[in-house]
């Protein structure tokens, strides 16, 4: 029996005899899976070793979702598919979808195009035209931030100082409100990621949770765009 004809004749006693039969399936697709979920195109994620897995896991999931549906029309089609071209698109799919999971990808909207979360993304609208070096362009966003939170400190509760700030940097007020609320672990977030470290390390150091890490940086770069725009 050629590997098709197995995989095809487990995939119709799925169809069959439901849940029963599942585990063989996914024992005889994993190897398969896994190998396919290697070459996706999932960008920065494809250098993670975990990448493949999760994919797969995604699979899984999309094929035992609602009682084996996927699995349950595959076998009714007629004429039947190519079958690995058709876990080819499941993969496919199950990649992008953890792609787009991810918090540092951001989907693409009427005025931005998708793409990652980078150290590049929150240091290309840096305030001083001249700067050209990357380096620089760091140390120049960095000194705005803590300047941005000195001040917003310092105007403590005072909502027309809060005010005056947001009509000064030409950002929403509630920006000002978050900066003031949230500043120095902003900052220090900023500083971890240009320390190359990841949010796990960086929510680990600071004793926060990686979920706020992960809202810290999407918080840091739509401020930037805020003030300075989008490079």
């Amino acid at each position: 029996m050629t590997p098709d004809a197995r995989l095809w004749e487990l995939f119709r006693e799925v169809a069959t005899r439901g849940a029963e039969a599942w585990p063989e399936l996914m024992t005889a697709l994993e190897p398969e899976l896994t190998e396919m979920a290697r070459f996706q195109p999932v960008g920065r994620l494809r250098d993670l070793e975990d990448t493949p897995h999760e994919i797969t896991t995604r699979v899984f999931a999309r094929l035992y979702a609602r009682e084996l549906a996927a699995v349950r029309k595959l076998c009714a089609m007629d004429p039947p598919p190519v079958l690995r071209a058709w876990l080819r698109v499941i993969v496919r799919r199950s990649a992008i979808d953890y792609m787009r999971e991810h918090p540092d990808y951001e989907r693409e909207t009427a005025t931005r195009p998708s793409g990652w979360i980078t150290i590049a993304t929150l240091t290309s609208a840096a305030p001083a035209a001249d700067v050209d070096s990357l380096a620089a362009k760091r140390r120049e966003v960095l000194d705005t931030l803590r300047e941005m939170v000195a001040r917003t400190r310092a105007a403590g509760t005072d909502d027309d100082a809060l005010g005056e700030l947001a009509v000064e940097w030409r950002i929403a007020r509630i920006h000002v409100r978050r900066l003031a609320a949230r500043g120095d672990q902003l900052v220090d977030v900023f500083v971890g990621l240009l320390e190359g470290r990841g949010q796990a390390e960086i929510a680990e150091t600071l004793g926060t949770t990686r979920r706020e890490v992960e809202l810290g940086v999407r918080y840091i770069e739509a401020l930037l765009r805020a003030r300075f725009g989008t490079a």
